[in-house]
């Protein structure tokens, strides 16, 4: 027989009701009798109900998370670990702006604080690693409704290009098809844009793109039907580039310069947290953890102390920035002239002047220039310990085996390659170095709009960083051309600046083109007296509000060029 304690058979009138309790009725109520013994009506308060309704709720949404409320025989709660308390920070200030709110009539100003938050997790973006760092991806989406694409997030060029539906070289890639999206608009204007290891070439369109929770209505782009074998892999979809508007070959406002010039962001610049996967040994090709990228604030728990800006001059095309030095086992090398550095997040090693690197090398005992196809290489023995240092603005970044020490790529197998290779570039180019992943993942990077600044912080201490193949996206200089062959592009280096090469391309359809503007989120709040100070001349029109936002971004199966000895620079 079960028990029932005569307080919870007979409840006090004056007694606070359980919100979980079921209240028996009172021994002298009516009663049925049925084939299966006793029957009695059972009843729940209000509070019961919706008390059990929100338990019910919770439930649901943990198994959606992949949590559990209970744990052992007959569902008994666990101790909750202190991993399992921790939640999203700004449920601290909506708590506060509640209470603000009804006591204090929200004089305490925790409502602004919140949005203020919420309008920079609009601005997270999570990257994914690949090939042991070889490069690193997140996903747009494109289109209304949206289509979704991963793409290499690339600070070392301004183009934003994606493979089209019927692309012949795409086989496996996710491909755009502008017949499903009615914000479509074809520019009828051809594009090439020419690597070192391939080209990408299709038509210039318009649509609606979106990364993390912020769009750009009207952001021109390219549509590729034809890619290059190998440029990039067909987990991915193409490249973003986050560099200047006078380095784009579309001559278009890149995504980012549209949003920084708006009143959308916090602040007018964007920043990278990169992940080592090079030293763990059970890493795979993909990890989704790769990092974050964030646009429009500058997140604190990523980075420690004080950032050190470096100024970019005017009118550059890469984010270029003066070397200050560099050291290699505690020996100075001599730059001469030779400071001018791209800082470039689609480059996976350190490419630099031919009498530089041999100097770098030539203060590791026993190194040595490799032969063939692989000359512009060094190797050195395995055994050795590497501390190498380049220094900008003051803020020096130091490299060690984690990153330099690339593997045995040789007969040799005592001989290691080193990540310091030979980059000729033309004697007219702005600069002589191109810095990539090697040395970006060892700091906290931000990419400036205005004052035009590359920053450098140390890395926080919970999220210090923990390259197969060595590529780069910084591209030959090429031109859109209005050609029929929009696969015809010359694989010489030009010197002349895009700045100057605006006859290069004929847009015969750029008269029904629309200037790129922000589309704000329902997650933003934005003052209109200020959107409307914006110059649609600069590539920041006027800002309307639109239900429509987009999931944030996330990191999808990509696979990053063929690694076959040391990989084609692109």
């Amino acid at each position: 027989l079960l028990l029932i304690p005569l307080a919870l058979a007979v409840p006090s009138p004056n007694a606070d009701p359980d919100p979980f309790a079921v209240y028996l009725p009172h021994p002298s109520a009516s009663a049925s009798t049925s084939k299966r013994g006793h029957v009695v009506s059972l009843s729940h308060t209000e509070t019961s109900k919706r008390r059990a309704a929100h338990v019910a709720r919770s439930v649901r949404d943990a198994r959606k998370h992949g949590r559990s409320r209970t744990h052992g025989k007959r569902g008994v709660a666990h101790a909750r670990t202190l991993d399992e308390r921790d939640v999203d920070q700004t449920w601290l200030l909506r708590e506060a702006a509640k209470v603000d709110s009804r006591y204090n009539g929200a004089s305490g100003g925790y409502a602004s604080l919140l949005a203020v938050e919420l309008s920079k997790r609009a601005g997270d973006v999570a990257l994914a690693n690949h090939n042991l760092d070889a490069s690193y991806s997140g996903s747009i989406q494109v289109g209304t409704p949206a289509q979704d694409f991963d793409i290499i997030l690339d600070t070392g060029s301004s183009d934003l290009w994606i493979a089209s539906k019927g692309c012949s070289t795409c086989d496996g890639m996710t491909q755009y098809d502008s017949s499903k999206s009615t914000t479509f608009a074809n520019l009828s204007t051809s594009f090439s844009i020419q690597y070192g290891s391939g080209q990408a070439a299709g038509v210039l369109a318009q649509d609606l793109v979106t990364m993390g929770d912020y769009s750009v209505a009207s952001q021109t782009f390219a549509t590729c039907s034809t890619i290059s074998s190998g440029l990039i892999s067909d987990s991915v979809s193409g490249i973003m580039g986050l560099s200047w508007q006078s380095l784009a070959y579309s001559h278009a406002t890149p995504w980012w310069i549209t949003l920084a010039e708006s009143s959308s962001w916090s602040e007018p610049l964007f920043s990278f947290q990169l992940n080592r996967y090079r030293n763990v040994a059970d890493a795979s090709d993909l990890e989704e953890d790769g990092g974050t990228a964030t646009f429009g604030y500058l997140d604190s728990s990523l980075y420690s102390g004080a950032i050190t800006y470096v100024t970019v001059p005017s009118g550059a095309e890469y984010w270029e920035i003066p070397m200050g030095s560099m050291t290699i086992q505690g020996k100075s090398i001599s730059l001469s002239t030779s400071t001018s550095a791209a800082i470039d997040t689609g480059t996976t090693l350190i490419g630099g002047p031919s009498d530089i690197i041999a100097s770098i090398y030539a203060a590791i005992p026993n190194s040595q220039q490799m032969t063939g196809s692989y000359s512009n290489y060094y190797e050195y023995p395995c055994t050795t310990t590497i501390d190498f240092e380049i220094t900008f603005g003051g803020f020096t970044i130091k490299i060690t085996d984690e990153d330099f020490n690339l593997g045995r790529y040789s007969s040799d197998q005592t001989m290691c390659t080193g990540a310091a290779f030979i980059q000729a570039l033309p004697s007219g180019s702005p600069i002589q170095w191109i810095i990539g992943d090697t040395a970006l993942k060892n700091v906290y990077s931000v990419y400036r709009y205005s004052p035009a600044a590359v920053g450098f912080a140390a890395l926080a201490g919970a999220v210090t960083s923990s390259a197969s193949a060595q590529s780069t996206t910084i591209p030959v200089l090429t031109a859109v051309t209005t050609s029929s062959a929009s696969n015809a592009s010359s694989t010489a280096i030009s010197t002349t600046s895009r700045r100057n090469s605006a006859s290069a391309i004929s847009n015969s359809g750029t008269s029904s083109s629309e200037t790129p503007h922000v589309v704000v989120t329902a997650t933003e709040t934005v003052d209109p007296s200020e959107s409307a100070s914006a110059d649609p001349g600069s590539g920041a029109a006027a800002v309307s509000a639109t239900s429509n936002a987009y999931s944030s971004l996330r990191a999808v199966s990509f696979s990053m060029f063929a690694f076959i000895g040391l990989a084609n620079l692109i």
